[in-house]
C-alpha cells in the first residue's frame, strides 16, 4: 500500500500563521493519553498580522491544524480519532476561523531499512506496510520528526477535493504489497 506525508504547501507565501499556539499547547500534551488536559487550555489564538492571510486547509506549524472540511473528511476514515476545536482570530479584520487540532495515533511501523543521521533525524524513511496497514491517518513512533502519514485512500480522497495548502509526499515502504509488485 502507498503512504504519504501530509504537509503544508510552502509555496503559499501568505498562509495564515497562528501566534502563541506552541506556548500554550505543548508538544508533550499532544498524545492521545493526554487529550483531556487540552480541554482546559485556551481555544482562541491570534494570527500573525499581515496585509492578507490565506486560510489554507492544513497548517503544519507550530502544531498541525486541519480546516473543518479536512477534519470532516478524515473523520469519515477515522471516526474514533479525537479532535479539539481551535479558533484563529484576526482582530484587525474581525475574523474568526475554525480549525481542528487532532492527535493521530503513533504507530510503530518503521522498517529496518529506515536510515538515520548521527543526530537522530531521518535520513531515509521506510514504513513497514504490514504494521501500518490498519491505520489511515497516523504519526510514526520512534522518529524525531512530527510527520502525519495518510494512506492512499485518504490521500486520493483529499486530492479529489479542492483543498488548498496541502502537499502529499510519497513515503517508501517495504512489505507484502511491494513484494507482490516486484514479483
Amino acid at each position: 500500500m502507498n503512504y504519504f506525508i501530509l504537509s503544508q504547501d510552502e509555496r503559499i507565501s501568505n498562509a495564515v500563521e497562528p501566534v502563541g499556539l506552541s506556548k500554550i499547547i505543548k508538544k508533550e500534551l499532544l498524545t492521545v493519553e493526554r487529550m483531556e488536559e487540552l480541554e482546559e487550555l485556551e481555544r482562541q489564538f491570534p494570527v500573525l498580522d499581515k496585509s492578507e492571510n490565506d486560510y489554507i486547509d492544513f497548517i503544519e506549524k507550530p502544531i498541525a491544524l486541519l480546516a473543518d472540511p479536512v477534519k470532516q473528511l478524515v473523520e469519515k476514515y477515522e471516526s474514533r480519532l479525537p479532535f479539539k476545536p481551535v479558533v484563529l482570530v484576526d482582530m484587525p479584520k474581525l475574523k474568526q476561523t475554525l480549525y481542528w487540532l487532532s492527535i493521530p495515533p503513533k504507530v510503530a511501523c518503521l522498517s529496518a531499512q529506515t536510515e538515520f543521521h548521527l543526530d537522530g533525524t531521518l535520513k531515509k524513511l521506510v514504513i513497514d506496510e504490514t504494521l501500518a496497514a490498519p491505520y489511515t491517518f497516523f504519526q510514526i513512533e520512534g522518529i524525531k520528526e512530527n510527520y502525519i502519514i495518510v494512506n492512499i485512500e485518504l490521500a486520493e480522497s483529499m486530492l479529489r477535493r479542492a483543498f488548498r495548502g496541502i502537499r502529499l509526499r510519497k513515503v517508501q515502504t517495504e512489505g507484502k504489497w511491494n513484494e507482490t509488485l516486484n514479483s
